[in-house]
């Protein structure tokens, strides 16, 4: 009996007798791309100390299954939070630190600078903690990787961080709703000095801009919109930047 776990927008996923099951949405377009990525999920779970879904047969990364493109993964024991508090934060930093230091060891041959891979949804549900603690402890669904500068990844994480921030919506007056618990600042700083590998920090605040402007965030848009004004404001006076 399979019972349906979230998988985000795009796929469909399942979980029965402690493997998973991921339906890829348009998974035939994207083949490539998906098999690079459950290849590269299945090497985290087995070489690095990070975990991840390790796949059920090696050899079949991808396999078609009634007209679509399926995988079967080992489940990976771990929590999801949401929104992620400042410790949830700070943790999740040197995850993702640790997940690039692992990558580096395989440079891009597109030139100096670029890893080998990037996340590039490293947020929200695809992190995953120890129960009962702040500890992120792995790190699911590859789909979305590609190569590039650390930057881009951390950009994307902070657009997502940015946009989760818990936000107190004044109804009588929507203009002047304030941050909850911890700042646009805060949440952005906390990831950025606990994240230990070398960056821009000019690039990542390009990124983070180039994301919140170009992804939809459905009903947390005027979250979105603050955060934009955030950052353009602290980039422009150098206040918190």
């Amino acid at each position: 009996m399979f019972k349906r776990l979230f998988g985000g927008h795009r796929n469909k996923v399942y979980k029965t007798n402690g493997f998973v099951k991921v339906i890829w949405k348009d998974g035939f377009r994207r083949q490539n791309q998906i098999r690079e990525g459950v290849s590269l999920e299945n090497f985290v779970a087995t070489h690095i100390d990070i975990k991840a879904r390790m796949l059920v047969d090696k050899s079949k990364p991808v396999e078609e299954e009634d007209g679509g493109l399926v995988t079967y993964f080992h489940y990976a024991e771990g929590e999801i939070r949401y929104p992620w508090n400042l410790d949830e934060i700070a943790s999740a930093a040197k995850l993702l630190t640790r997940f690039h230091q692992h990558l580096k060891a395989w440079p891009s041959p597109r030139g100096p600078g670029l890893i080998r891979q990037l996340h590039l949804d490293f947020a929200r549900g695809n992190v995953l903690f120890q129960p009962g603690s702040s500890n992120a402890i792995g790190v699911i669904d590859f789909e979305t990787t590609a190569i590039g500068p650390v930057e881009q990844d951390l950009g994307r994480t902070l657009s997502f961080i940015l946009v989760d921030s818990p936000i107190n919506l004044n109804r009588e007056d929507p203009l002047r709703s304030i941050l909850q618990g911890s700042s646009f600042f805060e949440r952005w700083n906390t990831l950025l000095t606990n994240y230990s590998l070398t960056f821009r920090k000019d690039k990542v605040i390009n990124w983070t801009l180039r994301y919140l402007t170009d992804e939809d965030y459905g009903s947390l848009n005027y979250i979105r919109d603050k955060a934009i004004s955030w950052l353009h404001d602290s980039v422009v006076n150098n206040l918190t930047i």
